[in-house]
């Protein structure tokens, strides 16, 4: 059997164990965004003076007496935070999820790719070994 094509099949399992794993990661993203919205949705129903839990860390709540129900302080990345109200923070996610939905279009069309070139190459595979059989 060609080492070279055995190599490169075990190179594109590992490619694609790797994307399988990136698919995952954005799926999980997905889910945890969805929640966030569902949460900016609950918390329109929210008056001031309300009380609240808080997370503190993962688990960890504080409760806490909500002074603003109109505005949220929103993290838009490198530590900067912004204030936003409800739905200037749903379309932040939003934005996200049309972002995340993108990359996994693109890896799944890569995945595909590289699932193609795979079987191509198995069935190579499998007709040298076929081949080196017949002859001995």
């Amino acid at each position: 059997m060609d080492k070279e094509k055995v190599m490169e099949y075990q190179i594109l399992e590992q490619q694609m164990q790797a994307l399988t794993q990136n698919l995952q990661n954005i799926e999980n993203n997905l889910e945890e965004i969805n929640k966030i919205i569902t949460t900016l949705n609950d918390f329109k129903t929210l008056k001031k003076g309300d009380n609240i839990l808080v997370p503190v860390a993962n688990g960890i709540f504080a409760e806490a007496t909500l002074q603003d129900s109109k505005n949220l302080k929103v993290n838009v990345g490198s530590n900067v935070v912004v204030k936003k109200d409800v739905e200037g923070a749903k379309k932040i996610m939003d934005e996200q999820i049309k972002d995340l939905e993108k990359y996994r279009e693109e890896t799944m069309e890569y995945y595909n790719t590289m699932y193609a070139k795979m079987q191509a190459l198995q069935q190579e595979l499998v007709k040298e070994q076929e081949s080196k059989e017949k002859k001995s």
